[in-house]
C-alpha cells in the first residue's frame, strides 16, 4: 500500500476520522484523571493516590499476553467498537460510584478496555495510510494528543468545579461513545487472513518479533532503562518546583504546561522525519536531550533554566515517542503488529512501575535537586551506549516484509 510522500495526511477520510476522535478521548482521560485524584485524595491522601495510580497503570502489564492477541486474532471493527463501549461503560460508572474500592475496580476495567484499544488503533494506521506515512501520522496524533491532554487537564479542574466530579466523568465516558462511532464509520479493517498460520503466544510473540530486529533489540532494552531513570524524576519534580525553586501551585502547573508543549512540539517535529536512520537518531537525541535537561533541572537556581529544562524534557519526550512508536510498527510485520505494541507498551508500563519506586526510595535519600542529577546523568550515559551500539553495527536496514493480511474492507 505505498502512497507518494507528499500526499497530505488529512487526504485519507478514515484518518480524519481517527486522529481528532482519539485525541478527544485523550482529553476526556485527563478530565477524569484530575476529577478522580481530586476524589481520591479527599477520601483517603497520599495512600489513595498511590493506589489509583496503580489502578491506571497495573491492567496495562496484566493484559500484555491477551491484549495483543485479541487485536491479532479478530476483525479491528469488532474489537475497537467493544474496548471503546467497555470504557464508556466504566466512564458512567465511576460517575455515579463514589466508594474508593469501586473506583479502583471501575478504573481497572476502564484500563483493560484501553490496553485493547491502544494496540488495536497502533495496528490499523498503517493500514489507513501506508508504511511511509506512518511516521507522519504518529507525530501528527502524538501532537495533537498532548495539546488535547493539557486542554483536558486545565478543563478537568473547571468541570468538577462547576458540576462535580460525575459531570467530569460522563464528559469521560461521552469521548468513549463517541470513539466506537468512529470505529464503526471507519471503512479501513485489519482482519486476519482465514486459514493462514498464526504466530503462538502474546508477550512472547511480541518480544521475539522486536529482538528479532536488529535495531529494535537494541533500541528497545534502551529505552526501558530510560524509562527506569528517566521517570523515576516524576515522584519527586513537585519537590524541586515548589520547595527547592519555591513556586506556588500555579508556577508548578504552569511548568507541567511548558513541558506539555515541549512534547507536542517534539512529536510534531519528529513526525516529519523520513528514515529508519533519522528515526533512531531521534530516539538518541530525545534521550541525551531529556538527561541534559534533567541534569538543568535539578541544578536550576531560578524559574528561567527551570522552565528552560522543563521544555526541553517534554521536547525531548515527544522525539522519543514520536520515533520509538513509528520505528516499532514499520518494521513489525502487519500479521503481528497488536502484539508488538502490546508487548511494547505493556513492558515500558512494568518499567514505569518499578520507576515510582525507585524515585520514592532515591528521593527520600538524596533529595529532589540530587535526584534530578543523578537520574539525567545516567539517561544521558545510557544514550551514550547505545549510540556506541549502533555504531558497531548494520542495524538500521529494511525491516522483514509484511506478511500477508487479508484486504483493506468495509
Amino acid at each position: 500500500m505505498k502512497q507518494p510522500l507528499h500526499i497530505s495526511l488529512w487526504s485519507y477520510r478514515d484518518l480524519r476520522l481517527v486522529l481528532p476522535a482519539r485525541a478527544v478521548s485523550y482529553a476526556g482521560d485527563s478530565i477524569a484523571l484530575v476529577a478522580l485524584m481530586l476524589r481520591v485524595s479527599d477520601d483517603g491522601g497520599a495512600a489513595a493516590i498511590t493506589a489509583l495510580l496503580l489502578a491506571f497503570a497495573v491492567p496495562t502489564v496484566v493484559m500484555i499476553p491477551f491484549a495483543g492477541r485479541i487485536v491479532d486474532g479478530y476483525d479491528s471493527r469488532r474489537v475497537l467498537i467493544w474496548s471503546s463501549l467497555l470504557q464508556a461503560a466504566a466512564g458512567v460508572g465511576l460517575a455515579f460510584c463514589h466508594g474508593l474500592a469501586a473506583t479502583l475496580a471501575l478504573v481497572c476495567v476502564l484500563q483493560v478496555g484501553q490496553a485493547v484499544a491502544g494496540p488495536a488503533w497502533a495496528a490499523l494506521v498503517p493500514r489507513i495510510v501506508g508504511d511511509e506515512l506512518v511516521g507522519k501520522a504518529t507525530g501528527t496524533s502524538q501532537a495533537l494528543i498532548g495539546a488535547a491532554m493539557l486542554a483536558g487537564s486545565a478543563a478537568g479542574g473547571l468541570l468538577v468545579g462547576w458540576s462535580g466530579d460525575r459531570g467530569a466523568l460522563l464528559v469521560d465516558a461521552a469521548t468513549f461513545l463517541g470513539l466506537a462511532v468512529v470505529a464503526r464509520l471507519v471503512q479501513t479493517r485489519r482482519t486476519p487472513v482465514p486459514g493462514a498460520p498464526k504466530e503462538p503466544g502474546g508477550l512472547t510473540a511480541g518480544l521475539r518479533s522486536l529482538f528479532a530486529d536488529s535495531l529494535l533489540q537494541v533500541l528497545v532494552p534502551a529505552l526501558w532503562v530510560f524509562v527506569l531513570v528517566g521517570e523515576a524524576v516524576n515522584v519527586v519534580e513537585v519537590f524541586l518546583i515548589t520547595d527547592e525553586i519555591g513556586l506556588g501551585p500555579s508556577g508548578y502547573g504552569a511548568v507541567l504546561a511548558a513541558q506539555g508543549a515541549g512534547a507536542i512540539a517534539g512529536a510534531w517535529c519528529t513526525g516529519r522525519l523520513k528514515s529508519d536512520l533519522a528515526r533512531s537518531r531521534a530516539v538518541l537525541a530525545g534521550t541525551a536531550a531529556i538527561g541534559a535537561s534533567c541534569v538543568l533541572m535539578g541544578l536550576a537556581g531560578g524559574v528561567m533554566p527551570l522552565v528552560i529544562g522543563a521544555v526541553a524534557v517534554g521536547f525531548g519526550g515527544g522525539m522519543l515517542n514520536a520515533a520509538t512508536s513509528t520505528l516499532v510498527v514499520t518494521r513489525s510485520v502487519d500479521a503481528l503488529r497488536g502484539r508488538v505494541v502490546a508487548a511494547l507498551s505493556g513492558t515500558a508500563r512494568a518499567c514505569s512501575l518499578v520507576a515510582l519506586l525507585l524515585g520514592g526510595l532515591v528521593g527520600s535519600l538524596l533529595g529532589p535537586r540530587a535526584t534530578f542529577v543523578v537520574a539525567g546523568a545516567l539517561a544521558v550515559l545510557a544514550s551514550a551506549i547505545t549510540a556506541a551500539l549502533l555504531a558497531r553495527r548494520d542495524v538500521v536496514r529494511a525491516p522483514s516484509p509484511p506478511v500477508p493480511c487479508s484486504p483493506v474492507g468495509t
